[in-house]
Order: C-alpha cells, then sequence, then structure tokens
C-alpha cells in the first residue's frame, strides 16, 4: 500500500509539472513572450518619477553618452555634473583641454517621469 501510494505521488508530480512548467527554445522567443506582456500592461510611474536623483540622471547620462562618443572621451569629462529644472535633468561634462584649449562637453536632456531621453549632442 505505501510503495502504491509514493508511485502515485512521483506520477502526479511528473504530470503536474509536465503540464505547467512550458518550455522556450530560444532568447528570441522568451523575449516575444515578454514583449507580448508588457504590450497588455499599464505602466504607473512612480511619484518621483523614473530618475528622481541626479546620481540616477548621471547613471543614465553614461550609459547613452559612452556608445555614442567613447569610452575615453567621457572618461575625460568626468566627473558629470546634473541638474533638474521642471522634469527636465540636464546632464553635462566638464569641458577637457585638447593641446592648451578649452574642448566641448557633452550635453544630455533626460525627462524625470518617464525616463524619455530628450535630446544628446556634444560642443565642440
Amino acid at each position: 500500500m505505501r510503495r502504491n501510494a509514493l508511485a502515485a505521488c512521483i506520477v502526479g508530480a511528473v504530470l503536474m509539472s509536465s503540464g505547467v512548467t512550458q518550455t522556450i527554445e530560444s532568447d528570441s522567443e522568451m523575449i516575444e513572450y515578454d514583449r507580448r506582456l508588457a504590450e497588455k500592461h499599464t505602466t504607473v510611474f512612480p511619484a518621483a518619477g523614473i530618475i528622481p536623483d541626479a546620481g540616477t540622471a548621471k547613471s543614465i547620462a553614461l550609459a547613452i553618452a559612452i556608445p555614442i562618443w567613447g569610452k575615453d572621451k567621457v572618461a575625460s569629462e568626468l566627473p558629470l555634473r546634473a541638474d533638474l529644472k521642471g522634469n527636465v535633468w540636464t546632464v553635462i561634462g566638464n569641458p577637457h583641454l585638447h593641446g592648451g584649449e578649452m574642448g566641448g562637453e557633452l550635453i544630455i536632456q533626460l525627462d524625470k517621469k518617464n525616463g524619455a531621453v530628450l535630446s544628446f549632442l556634444h560642443t565642440m
């Protein structure tokens, strides 16, 4: 009797796990599944916004700037400075010297509420 109960539990567990889990064969299938979930989701933004402080604004600006202007150029402008006016963070680099002359600086503007990149440029 005890042996039958154990066998029934094992069979039941196998049947349940095979019915509950879904095999996702590739990353692209997983991404597509998650994309569909996100399309149906209603986003509620935090009251403080997606970018609540200067540190977050600077981190996001770095993630944007490095692929555009390169790690070395961006590193030469550190530390970044950030200022909030209304709902727009303006993040700027520190101008650096090129052969004795002042160089340009990166400028990136971010929407505090939703995290959107509003503009990015590098002055000469």
